[in-house]
Parts: C-alpha cells; sequence; structure tokens
C-alpha cells in the first residue's frame, strides 16, 4: 500500500465502494458476520442521525477504499433533557482493526474536523465485548485520537421468532397494532419513558413519521398495551431488511467444528440453528421500547406478540437490547430462549466534551441498537 492517504466524505459517486468494504470486512467472533448496506449505504446511514457524514480513507495505487467510519448526530435523553449528541459507527478496515498507526490517526484527525463543524459534545459507541484488540487499540489514547472512556455493558439478545410466539399464550396483558391517529400518545410515551433513561432517542412525533429517520417503519408496527385510551406500554417491529442486512460469513473453529452437532440438537433444547456461510439472518428489531422497569407483564406481551407479527413477515428472528443492569434485561433472560450478544457502550470525546461527560448522572443507559 502506498504511504499517501486521503480522509474525504463519502458522495453518491464513492457510495458503492462504500457498501463494497462493509461487505467484504466482516465482524469476527465466534460468529463472524458482515453488515451490510444493500442498495445504498446512505438509507441506512439516515435512520442513525438527522445529520452524518460518512468518513473514507483512500490510500494504495490505484486509488483503493481501505477504510471508514460514520459520525451521526441525534437528539437523545440526557439527564433527563433532550439534547443533541453524537454517535461513531460503521468502523471498518481491511484486516480489520490492525490498520495501520498511520490510517487510524489520519482517520480520527479527518473525523475531529466534521466534529469541529458540528453541534455536539461527545460521542456514544459500541464494541463488541471480547473484542480485545479494538478495544485496547481505541482505549490507548493514541496522538489526536479521542478517549474511549467504557461505561458499561449492553446485552443484545436474538429470540428465534416460532420459540418467543409460544409466550403469548401465557400474558394477560392484551396487545394490538398501532394506528396512524395513535402516533401521538405513542410519541408521548416513548418521551416518558426516554427522559429516565440516558441516551434514549428523543422520538417525536415528526421523527417518528420521518421516512429517512424511522424507514420502513409504519405506524401499524408498533405493538400496544393500553390502559382505556392511554398507552400503558408499547415497542415496535422494524423490519430494515430493504436497507441493512446481516449475514453470516463464518464461524469461528472451534464453532465449525460443533455447527453439525448443534444444529441437529438445536430444536430439543430450544436453541436457534447456526446457518450455512453466506446465509442472510432474516431479523428485525423490536425498537421504540417504552416500558416501566417494574412491568415484567407488558414487556413479555408484547415481546412475544412481536415474535407473532415478525413469522407473518418470514423472519427468524427478533433482536431487543437493554443495558445488563437494566431489570427488563433479566426478563428477556429468564422468559424467552436467545442468543446473548454482549458489547460495551463507550463514551468518546475530545477535550472540548471532557466537562459534558464528567457531568453524565447514574441513569440507566437505553441507546436504541436499531439505528446504531
Amino acid at each position: 500500500m502506498s504511504t499517501e492517504l486521503t480522509f474525504e466524505a463519502a458522495t453518491e459517486a464513492t457510495e458503492p465502494q462504500l457498501r463494497r468494504l462493509l461487505r467484504d470486512n466482516p465482524l469476527t467472533g465466534d460468529i463472524h458476520v458482515s453488515l451490510e448496506r444493500e442498495p445504498n449505504a446512505f438509507h441506512a446511514a439516515g435512520i442513525s442521525g438527522d445529520q452524518f457524514q460518512m468518513m473514507l480513507a483512500f490510500g494504495g495505487e490505484p486509488r483503493e477504499l481501505i477504510a471508514s467510519g460514520g459520525r451521526f448526530e441525534l437528539e437523545t435523553y440526557i439527564n433527563g433533557t433532550a439534547q443533541r449528541i453524537g454517535y461513531f459507527g460503521e468502523l471498518r478496515a481491511q484486516g480489520g482493526l490492525k490498520a495501520r498507526r498511520k490510517l487510524l490517526l489520519g482517520s480520527y484527525r479527518k473525523m475531529r474536523q466534521f466534529h469541529e463543524a458540528g453541534d455536539v459534545s461527545f460521542y456514544l459507541t459500541t464494541i463488541i465485548e471480547d473484542n480485545h484488540r479494538a478495544r485496547r487499540l481505541l482505549e490507548a489514547g493514541l496522538g489526536d485520537m479521542p478517549a474511549y472512556r467504557p461505561l458499561e455493558t449492553m446485552v443484545t439478545f436474538t429470540i428465534p421468532a416460532r420459540l418467543g410466539a409460544r409466550r403469548r399464550r401465557q400474558a394477560s396483558c392484551d396487545v394490538a397494532r398501532a394506528s396512524k391517529q395513535q402516533m401521538t400518545n405513542i410519541a408521548a410515551k416513548l418521551a416518558e419513558s426516554g427522559a429516565r433513561y440516558q441516551f434514549h432517542p428523543a422520538w417525536t412525533e415528526e421523527v417518528l413519521g420521518s421516512a429517512t429517520r424511522c424507514r420502513g417503519l409504519a405506524p401499524e408496527d408498533f405493538l400496544l398495551c393500553r390502559h382505556g385510551d392511554d398507552v400503558r406500554s408499547c415497542l415496535a417491529l422494524w423490519d430494515q431488511r430493504a436497507f441493512k442486512q446481516t449475514v453470516i460469513r463464518g464461524y469461528s473453529t472451534r464453532l465449525s467444528r460443533v455447527r453439525p452437532l448443534l444444529n441437529i440438537v438445536a430444536p430439543f433444547i430450544g436453541r436457534p440453528r447456526l446457518p450455512f456461510p453466506g446465509a442472510k439472518l432474516e431479523s428485525a428489531f423490536l425498537s421504540h421500547v417504552a416500558v416501566n422497569e417494574d412491568d415484567e407483564e407488558s414487556l413479555i406481551a408484547l415481546v412475544a406478540a412481536g415474535c407473532e407479527q415478525a413469522m407473518r413477515k418470514d423472519l427468524d428472528y427478533v433482536m431487543i437490547s437493554f443495558a445488563a443492569r437494566n431489570p427488563l434485561a433479566n426478563v428477556i433472560r429468564k422468559r424467552f430462549t436467545s442468543h446473548e450478544y454482549v458489547s460495551v457502550i463507550y463514551v468518546v470525546f475530545w477535550e472540548d466534551g471532557a466537562e459534558a461527560v464528567s457531568m453524565l448522572d447514574d441513569r440507566i443507559p437505553h441507546p436504541e441498537v436499531a439505528i446504531l
């Protein structure tokens, strides 16, 4: 590779190269997955923030895309009030984050230029808990890199829709699909619930109706537990397969050896099968969750109803996330068969964001995994 590196924001002309980089550089672990963005990476970026830049790093001769990263801005609740925050995501490099120091530092210098022209003090990001190499590198504080401060862990539960739907028979809370006329009440419920958490998106009625920020999400995708005319609790089944895809690219050596046996016994022990490499994970998110932490009954009913809806859409799995210390995480763990995917929430900041980070209170974080 040439030592000459250039860094720039993605355009419609370079967007196809970004999609190729995401496709060809899967996340590794026991299960290797590529997080793909067909047919246009900007469609997926649009749900993550009302402002964003996709940074591209080019090098080599002929010029080749070798790394990317996304910077997003959106309104979330911080210490109980709606404020703008940033998010770093879509970080990829050929060969993973074993990238050269020059590439890494140059990427963050470009990100800092975007930051200085933006309107946020600090950022969130999430990193797979067992990706120790990337975490050590980002926490090292090299050169012009921002500080990466681990906050706490977040658990994403992948629930087989067929198994989750069985809980519907045991739920005592009635669940109904929403209508367009109920979106005002849904937005109010999300605001009431969101203010209790850190980093919960500010889902206003305008944002919920946005074809960019909530692409592919319709009023009838929301499921409600009601108390009279009031929305007691809600969530949405957000099917993003039209613009975001998760593709199984392989397994670790250990898991490859035992996968055939695991798939034989999976139906008998209530576990999901492990697909062939190259298969798309037919999944959707259970997003926009507004459930009181002591309302186990509502959460079970809503998740089970979401699984029922998923089966009608030919979805195999649903995913829902909570911070590890959120009591609702234990409800999912106890009552639903699932695979747990653990990541670490980081706050990321340069010098001008240190004061804002120091003022964060101890509310439980609840970033929306569907837009990360």
